[in-house]
C-alpha cells in the first residue's frame, strides 16, 4: 500500500466518523427541542418503576423506624426518670442539711442541664444512613442492638456499689465517668463522695485511688470529681476535678495539676497521647498535646457559644 492509498483509506474514516458526529448531533436536536418524546424512552420507563418500588419501600422502612423509635424512646424515657429521681434526692438531701455553696448549685444546675438535652436528643437513639443500600434506606439504631440489649438488661450484675448510696468501700454516691482498663479494672469518679475509686475486675470493693482526704482543693484532695482516664503508658490517673476547675494527675500519690481554670466536665486520651477535655460552660472541648499543657490548647469542637 502506497501513500495515496493510505491517505483515502484515512480520508474515508474521517468521512464516516464525520457522519455519524452529524446523525447523533440531529438526535440532540430533537431531543432538545421535543424533550416530551423522551416519557417512552426506557430509561425513563425503569425510572418511574423504581420509584414506585423506592416510594413503597421508604414507607415500609418508615413505618418501621417509627415503631422502633416509639419502643426505644420509653426506655430512654425511664432512664431519665431515674436519673431525675437521683438529682431530686440530692437537691432533698441539699435542703436538709442547707449545707451547700456555689459549686453544688453549679453542679445540679449543669445535671439538669444535661438530663434536660437528655431528653430532647437522646443520645442513646440516633438515625443511621446506610450508604450501601440501593435507595438510601435509613433505620432506627438504639445504643445496643436490641437482641443484644434485650439480654443485657435480663442478665445484668453489679459490678460496681450495692443498692444503696454511701462512702462504704462497697459503695458509691453519684457516679459519674469511668475509664475501664485492658485487665479489665473500672476506674470510677466518685463524684459526691469526692474521690476516685478503682474495683478489680470481679472485686467485692473498691480501693480509694485519688481524693481520701476529703473534699477540698488541696492536691490531695478533690471536689466533684466528674471524670477519670488512665494514662497507660505511665499508670497515672487523670481527674476533671471540676468543682477545683482544675485537671490534675496521680502518679503514685504525687499530685500535679494539669490544666487550672477550667470548667472541666469530661475527659479522653487518643493513641497518640493528646488529651481532650471538654468545658461545660464554655461549651466546647479542647486538646493538649501530653507534656504540653502551659497553654491554652486547641479547641477542637464547638467555641462558638453555647446553642442547638
Amino acid at each position: 500500500m502506497d501513500l495515496s492509498e493510505h491517505k483515502q483509506i484515512l480520508n474515508d474514516e474521517l468521512n464516516h466518523i464525520t457522519n455519524e458526529y452529524n446523525e447523533f448531533k440531529q438526535t440532540i436536536n430533537e431531543q432538545k427541542q421535543n424533550p416530551q418524546n423522551l416519557q417512552n424512552h426506557s430509561l425513563i420507563k425503569q425510572i418511574n418503576q423504581w420509584e414506585i418500588d423506592s416510594i413503597k419501600k421508604i414507607q415500609q422502612n418508615a413505618q418501621e423506624c417509627r415503631e422502633i423509635f416509639i419502643k426505644s424512646s420509653q426506655t430512654c424515657i425511664d432512664d431519665i426518670e431515674m436519673k431525675f429521681h437521683d438529682l431530686s434526692e440530692q437537691i432533698k438531701q441539699i435542703h436538709e442539711e442547707n449545707e451547700f455553696n456555689e459549686m453544688n448549685l453549679d453542679y445540679l444546675r449543669n445535671q439538669l442541664i444535661e438530663i434536660t438535652e437528655e431528653l430532647n436528643n437522646p443520645a442513646t437513639i440516633s438515625i443511621q444512613h446506610d450508604p450501601q443500600s440501593f435507595i438510601n434506606e435509613i433505620s432506627i439504631v438504639p445504643l445496643e442492638k436490641k437482641p443484644k440489649f434485650n439480654k443485657w438488661k435480663q442478665n445484668a450484675i453489679t459490678v460496681a456499689g450495692v443498692n444503696e448510696k454511701g462512702e462504704g468501700f462497697n459503695q458509691l454516691m453519684g457516679p459519674h465517668g469511668m475509664f475501664i482498663d485492658k485487665n479489665k479494672n473500672i476506674f470510677i469518679a466518685d463524684c459526691s463522695n469526692h474521690r476516685i475509686v478503682q474495683w478489680k475486675h470481679n472485686g467485692k470493693e473498691g480501693q480509694i485511688i485519688a481524693g481520701a482526704n476529703g473534699q477540698g482543693n488541696r492536691l490531695d484532695q478533690l471536689n466533684i470529681p466528674t471524670d477519670v482516664i488512665v494514662d497507660q503508658q505511665n499508670h497515672s490517673i487523670i481527674i476533671a476535678d471540676q468543682g477545683n476547675r482544675r485537671v490534675i494527675q496521680w502518679l503514685n500519690q504525687k499530685q500535679q495539676i494539669l490544666i487550672d481554670n477550667i470548667d472541666c466536665s469530661r475527659l479522653a486520651m487518643d493513641k497518640h497521647g493528646f488529651l481532650y477535655v471538654s468545658d461545660f460552660k464554655k461549651n466546647e472541648v479542647r486538646r493538649w498535646k501530653m507534656g504540653e499543657y502551659n497553654n491554652q490548647g486547641v479547641v477542637v469542637a464547638g467555641g462558638n457559644g453555647y446553642g442547638y
